[in-house]
C-alpha cells in the first residue's frame, strides 16, 4: 500500500486529479448557466457531464500511465532516471482534502438546493401534439394513411418517458381547426407540435414532417422521405426515433424499435388503416364498411390482433341493430383470438363485457379496458352506454365523461354520452348544443339521431320526433326498430293511436319472415299503449333473445308505466340482469368505498 501511495505521488495522478476535477467543475457550472438562455434541450446537458464523469478515470490512467518530461510525453517506463524523483508532499496532501470537500459540498447543495427538481419538472413539461398528417395525393383518397402514420408516432411518443402527448382526439380535431401552429399548440397545451403530408402515387410514398417549437415558431426537424409503400414501418419508426433524439436525446433510445405495427403485412396494416379511418368517422354506413375492411385485414394476416380487436367489437355492436344470436359466434371468435394473444386488446375487451349475460359478469372486461392507455374515448363511450346508463348510475358517468372531455373536448364517443346525460335531466338546449358539434343532424349519424330523438321524445315534441325519425330511417334503414321506437311513439303521441297500431303490426310482420326487429321496441309501446300483458310477453321474448335495447329501456320503463312494474317476471329479469335496485346499490357503494378500481379518470 506504502509503494502504491508512492508510486501515485510520483506520477502525479492527484494533481491530475485535481485539475481534472477544478475544470471540470468550471464547465459543468458554464453548462448549468448558459444552455437555459439558449433553450437547450437538457439532454445535451446531461450527456455533457457524463462524458465528463467518464473521461475522469482516463485521465487518472494517462496520468499514471505517462509523464511530460524534457523530451515531451514518453510511456513512464521510459523515465527511470526520474523515478525517484518525488514531488513535495504538501500539494498532494491539499489536493485530496479540497477534492473531499468539494464532493462533499456538490452532494450537500444536490440535496439542498431545488436545482435538480426544477430542471426535472422542466424536462417533465416537454410536450408535443401530433397531427394528421395532410394526404396530398392526386385523388386525395389516402388520408387513412397520414392519419395512421401520426397515429403510430403517437402512441410511440406517449410511451417514451418524460414526453408529455396530447390526445389522439384532441390533436386530429385541432388540425381542422384553421389555426396556426401557436395556437394549436395553446389549444392543445404543448410545447412542440409535430405535423406533415403524405403523396402516395402507384407503390410510391412521399412523406413530409416537421417538428415546430410552438413558441418560437422555428422548425426544431425535419425530414422527407421518398421511398416505397413497403417501407412505411421504417417511416414510422425513423421519424418517432427522429422525435425522441430531438426531444429527449440519445440516451432515451435503445435498440428496440419503438413502433408497434402488430403485422409485418403492409397491405394488412393499409386495410387496418382504412378500417380505422371509418370506424372513427361513425355513422351507419362507415360502420358497415369498416366491418368488412377488418374481416379482410384478418383474412390477409390471420395473426393481426389488433385488427381482431376492432373486428369483434364490430361485429358485437352490431347486435344493437341486428340479431344477436346471429353476431354471437362471430363475435366470440375474434373476441377469443384477440384476447388471447393481446390481453391488453381493448375493443375486445370492451366488447367481451357488452355481450355478457349481466352487469355483474361485465364489470371486470370493463375496469380492464379503462385500466389501459389505448382507445379511451371508445372504452368509456361502451362503459357509459351499456354499464352506467342501464344501472341508472348518472352522476358517475357525467363525472367520467366531464373529466374526459377536459383531455378530448372534441370527441364524437365523449359528446354524446354527455348529450344523452343532459337530455334525462331536463337541459334540453345543453344536449342540442353538445351534439351540433357532432356532425350531420339530418338523420345520417345514428349516433346524433339518438340524441335529437330523445331530446324530442322528452319534450313532448311529436312532430319534431316523427321528422327525425323518419330522416333516419330514410338514410340508415329500419335497422332493428331502433328509430321505429320513436316513430311509433310520435304517432300515439299525436293521438294517432291506430297509425302506432299500424307500425307495431309492421315491425311483427317482419320478425315473421326473418328480419329482426326487437322486442323490446313492440313491448315498450304495446305497454304505452295500454296493453300491458301482451307487452311483458314481448319484453320476456326480448330477454330470451338478449336484446340490448330491453337492458337500455328496462328499469325506465318500469318507472314509466307502473302496470310493467306490478309484473313479477319482468323483476326477476331485473334482479337476472343486475339492474335491480339492491344490486346497483351494493355496485355503487363498492365504487364509492374504493373496492372497484377508479376507471383512470382520476376517481
Amino acid at each position: 500500500m506504502k509503494n502504491l501511495w508512492r508510486e501515485l505521488r510520483r506520477r502525479h495522478v492527484f494533481r491530475i486529479a485535481g485539475v481534472y476535477a477544478a475544470v471540470g467543475m468550471v464547465f459543468l457550472e458554464v453548462i448549468a448557466n448558459v444552455l437555459p438562455m439558449f433553450e437547450a434541450p437538457l439532454w445535451i446537458g446531461k450527456t455533457l457531464m457524463l462524458l465528463i464523469l467518464l473521461f475522469f478515470p482516463v485521465a487518472l490512467v494517462i496520468a499514471w500511465a505517462f509523464e511530460i518530461t524534457p523530451d515531451g510525453i514518453v510511456r513512464d517506463d521510459r523515465a527511470p532516471d526520474q523515478a525517484a524523483v518525488l514531488p513535495p508532499a504538501l500539494p498532494d496532501y491539499l489536493i485530496i482534502a479540497a477534492l473531499a470537500i468539494v464532493i462533499g459540498l456538490t452532494f450537500a447543495d444536490l440535496s439542498t438546493q431545488p436545482i435538480v427538481e426544477e430542471r426535472e419538472a422542466i424536462d417533465a413539461e416537454v410536450s408535443i401534439g401530433v397531427l394528421p398528417f395532410v394526404d396530398f395525393s392526386e385523388d386525395s383518397s389516402n388520408q387513412h394513411i397520414g392519419n395512421g402514420i401520426a397515429e403510430s408516432v403517437l402512441n410511440a411518443l406517449a410511451a417514451t418517458d418524460g414526453l408529455r402527448v396530447a390526445s389522439r382526439t384532441s390533436s386530429f380535431s385541432a388540425k381542422n381547426s384553421n389555426l396556426d401552429v401557436s395556437e394549436i399548440g395553446g389549444r392543445l397545451n404543448v410545447t412542440e407540435i409535430l405535423e406533415g403530408s403524405i403523396r402516395l402515387q402507384s407503390n410510391k410514398l412521399r412523406v413530409s414532417a416537421q417538428l415546430t417549437d410552438v413558441k418560437s415558431g422555428y422548425q426544431r426537424w425535419s425530414k422527407t422521405y421518398e421511398r416505397q409503400f413497403d417501407d412505411i414501418f421504417s417511416i414510422e419508426e425513423d421519424i418517432a426515433r427522429s422525435l425522441v433524439l430531438a426531444l429527449r436525446g440519445p440516451l432515451e433510445l435503445g435498440e428496440d424499435s419503438i413502433v408497434q405495427s402488430w403485422t409485418d403485412n403492409v397491405d394488412a396494416y393499409e386495410l387496418n388503416l382504412r378500417a380505422k379511418y371509418y370506424f372513427d368517422s361513425p355513422s351507419q354506413e362507415n360502420f358497415v364498411k369498416a366491418t368488412q375492411l377488418f374481416r379482410e385485414a384478418t383474412a390477409l394476416d390471420p395473426n393481426y390482433w389488433t385488427a381482431h380487436g376492432y373486428l369483434a367489437f364490430c361485429l358485437g355492436y352490431a347486435s344493437i341493430y341486428s340479431s344477436y344470436s346471429d353476431q354471437a359466434v362471430t363475435t366470440a371468435i375474434s373476441t377469443e383470438l384477440a384476447l388471447a394473444n393481446d390481453p391488453d386488446n381493448v375493443p375486445a375487451l370492451l366488447i367481451k363485457g357488452f355481450m355478457a349475460d349481466a352487469v355483474d359478469i361485465a364489470e371486470p372486461f370493463y375496469q380492464r379496458a379503462l385500466s389501459i392507455d389505448r382507445d379511451q374515448d371508445l372504452a368509456l363511450y361502451t362503459y357509459h352506454n351499456d354499464y352506467l346508463w342501464p344501472q341508472s348510475r348518472h352522476l358517475e358517468g357525467r363525472a367520467l365523461i366531464k373529466l374526459a372531455l377536459k383531455e378530448d373536448p372534441d370527441s364524437v364517443l365523449l359528446l354524446q354520452p354527455l348529450a344523452m346525460l343532459e337530455s334525462r335531466d331536463g337541459n334540453y338546449d345543453e344536449a342540442l348544443r353538445l351534439i351540433s358539434k357532432v356532425g350531420d343532424q339530418n338523420g345520417g349519424n345514428f349516433l346524433v339521431s339518438s340524441v335529437l330523438a330523445d331530446v324530442f321524445n322528452r319534450q313532448g315534441d311529436a312532430t319534431r320526433l316523427k321528422q327525425i325519425a323518419e330522416e333516419s330511417i330514410s338514410k340508415i334503414g329500419r335497422q332493428n326498430g331502433f328509430m321505429l321506437h320513436y316513430l311509433i311513439r310520435s304517432e300515439w303521441m299525436s293521438g294517432n293511436n291506430q297509425r302506432a297500431f299500424k307500425l307495431i303490426e309492421e315491425m311483427k310482420n317482419a320478425r315473421d319472415v326473418g328480419e329482426h326487429m326487437s322486442a323490446t321496441v313492440i313491448g315498450l309501446n304495446l305497454a304505452a299503449l295500454g296493453y300491458t300483458d301482451e307487452a311483458v310477453g314481448w319484453l320476456v321474448q326480448a330477454n330470451r333473445e338478449k336484446d340490448f335495447w330491453l337492458r337500455w329501456h328496462l328499469r325506465e320503463a318500469l318507472e314509466e308505466y307502473p302496470e310493467l312494474a306490478r309484473s313479477q317476471v319482468l323483476r326477476n329479469i331485473s334482479v337476472q340482469l343486475g339492474l335491480d335496485d339492491e344490486s346497483i346499490a351494493k355496485r355503487r357503494a363498492r365504487y364509492i368505498d374504493g373496492a372497484i378500481d377508479r376507471p383512470g379518470f382520476g376517481f
